[in-house]
C-alpha cells in the first residue's frame, strides 16, 4: 500500500476517534522489512468480563504467498489464522490447528468471521477478523501469540485446506489485549462497519470481499506488545544444515562406509570412514536439537524422539566394531559380537533413513527435497541393502572353507587381516 492510501486509512481512523470510537491497537509489524503488520481491538465489555469478541487485522504485501497469526507460545496447540489470496481479488482465511512443526490442519470454527475491509487492497492482502471463541487469548492480561510467513507466488485458492510450503520465518511475542480496548463491539478497522462480510459469504468459508481502502491498522491505540523473538535466518540455516547433513550421514556415509570392509578389505579405511560419519551425525544432531528447542518441538513428535534414540544407540556401534576386530584377531573367525555389530548397524541405518523421511514430513518440505532424498536413498543406500544377501552368502562360504586353527601356519592372528573382510 502506498503512502497516500495509508494516509487515507489514518484519516478514516481519525474520523472514528472524533465520533467516540477508540482506535485499535498500534500495529505490531514483523519480518525483515517490518511489512507484515497485526492490530487488535477488544470491546471494553469483553475485557471486563474476560470473554467475548476479539478483533484483529492481518496485513501483508501481495509478494507473500501466505501469512499467519496464531494464539499460543508455539505451533503445537496454537489457534492459527492463515491468510492467502483466493485468485479473485479476495483473501481466504483458513482457521487451522497447530499440531507441531508441520503444516497446520484446517479446523472449522463457526465463531470466526472475515469482516468488511478484507481482501486485496492495493498491493496488500488484508484480513479483518472477528473471533468469538478465541479461548487461548487472555483478555485481561498478556498471552502468547505467534506469526509466520512465506514469500512466493500467490496460492490463489478458496480451498480452506490448501497445502502451504514451509515458512520463511516466524515470530513469537506477548500481547496484552487489555490495552487494546475499543468502545464498540464492532469492526474497528473500517469507517463503515457492516458487522459481517459485505459480500454475503458464509463466515466459515474464509473468503473476504475486496477491501475499500479503509482497512487501516490505525495507530491510535497504545503499544500492547511485550517480548518477542524471531526465527530469523539462523533458524533457516539450522533447518537446512540439519536436514542436509543428516541426509548425507544416513543415506550416503554410513551405507558407503559399511561397503568398504567387504569390498576393499581394509578395516582401517572402514573405521576411519565411519568415524567421520559418526562425528558428522553428532554435529547434525546438535543442530537439530538447537532448532527443535528454539521452535518448542523437542521430544514432541516422532522425528525428534526417534532421532535422539537412534543417535544414542549408534554410540554403541564403534565399541561393537572394536570388540569385533579384537575378537577376530584372536579367534580368526566371526563371533557373536561380529553378528551383533553387523546387523545392529544395518538396523540403525534403516531407522536413520526412515527418520529422515519423517523429518522431511515434519518440515513440510517441497517436492524437490523429497525427490532428492528418495533418489539418493535408492542410488546409494539401495545397493548396500540389496548386496546383503550376496555378502551373507560369501561370509558363509568363507566360514566353511576357513582352515582350523591347527592347520594354518599363519595362526589366527595372521589370518585375521586377510579374512576379516569376508566377515563383514
Amino acid at each position: 500500500m502506498g503512502l497516500g492510501t495509508f494516509s487515507t486509512g489514518a484519516l478514516a481512523l481519525a474520523t472514528l476517534n472524533s465520533i467516540g470510537v477508540l482506535a485499535a491497537s498500534a500495529p505490531h509489524c514483523v519480518g525483515d522489512k517490518s511489512d507484515i503488520c497485526f492490530s487488535w481491538g477488544v470491546p471494553e465489555a469483553a475485557i471486563q468480563s474476560g470473554t467475548g469478541n476479539v478483533y484483529f487485522q492481518i496485513r501483508a504485501p501481495k509478494s507473500y504467498e501466505w501469512t499467519a497469526l496464531g494464539i499460543g507460545n508455539q505451533m503445537r496447540g496454537a489457534e492459527i489464522f492463515l491468510m492467502y489470496q483466493d485468485g479473485a481479488g479476495n483473501v481466504t482465511l483458513s482457521t487451522r490447528s497447530g499440531v507441531g512443526h508441520v503444516m497446520p490442519q484446517y479446523t472449522q470454527r463457526s465463531e470466526v468471521e472475515l469482516l468488511a475491509g478484507s481482501g486485496v487492497v492495493g498491493d496488500e492482502m488484508v484480513a479483518n477478523v472477528r473471533c468469538g471463541d478465541c479461548q487461548k487469548a487472555d483478555l485481561k492480561s498478556s498471552s502468547g501469540w505467534i506469526s509466520a510467513w512465506k514469500v512466493g507466488d500467490p496460492i490463489n485458492s478458496k480451498d480452506l485446506s490448501a497445502n502451504i510450503p514451509y515458512h520463511d520465518d516466524h515470530s513469537i511475542f506477548q500481547i496484552d489485549l487489555s490495552k487494546a480496548s475499543v468502545s464498540s463491539d464492532s469492526n474497528p478497522f473500517t469507517s463503515t462497519d457492516t458487522g459481517s462480510n459485505p459480500a454475503g459469504n458464509n463466515p466459515t468459508n474464509g473468503n473476504g470481499s475486496n477491501g475499500n481502502g479503509n482497512g487501516s491498522s490505525g495507530g491510535g491505540g497504545g503499544n500492547i506488545v511485550s517480548g518477542g523473538s524471531s526465527g530469523g535466518p539462523v533458524s533457516n540455516a539450522l533447518l537446512y544444515g540439519h536436514g542436509i547433513l543428516m541426509m548425507i550421514v544416513w543415506v550416503i556415509l554410513y551405507p558407503a562406509g559399511a561397503l568398504l570392509m567387504p569390498f576393499i578389505g581394509k578395516w582401517m579405511f572402514h573405521a576411519a570412514f565411519q568415524t567421520i560419519a559418526f562425528l558428522a551425525m553428532w554435529a547434525g544432531l546438535g543442530m537439530g536439537y538447537v532448532l527443535s528447542n528454539r521452535l518448542g518441538i523437542f521430544w514432541q513428535n516422532t522425528h525428534t524422539r526417534l532421532g535422539i534414540m537412534v543417535c544414542a544407540l549408534m554410540f554403541l556401534q564403534p565399541i561393537l566394531g572394536a570388540l569385533h576386530h579384537t575378537n577376530f584377531k584372536k579367534q580368526g573367525r566371526r563371533g557373536a559380537v561380529s553378528h551383533i555389530h553387523v546387523w545392529y548397524g544395518r538396523a540403525l541405518i534403516i531407522l536413520g533413513i526412515i527418520n529422515g523421511g519423517l523429518g522431511l514430513k515434519l518440515a513440510s518440505s517441497g517436492m524437490a527435497f523429497r525427490t532428492a532424498y528418495i533418489v539418493l536413498s535408492a542410488v546409494i543406500a539401495g545397493p548396500y541393502f540389496l548386496s546383503i544377501p550376496y555378502l551373507e552368502m560369501r561370509k558363509a562360504r568363507a566360514s566353511k572353507n576357513q582352515p582350523t586353527s591347527g592347520s594354518s601356519s599363519k595362526g589366527p592372528a595372521g589370518s585375521a587381516v586377510s579374512d576379516e573382510s569376508s566377515s563383514r
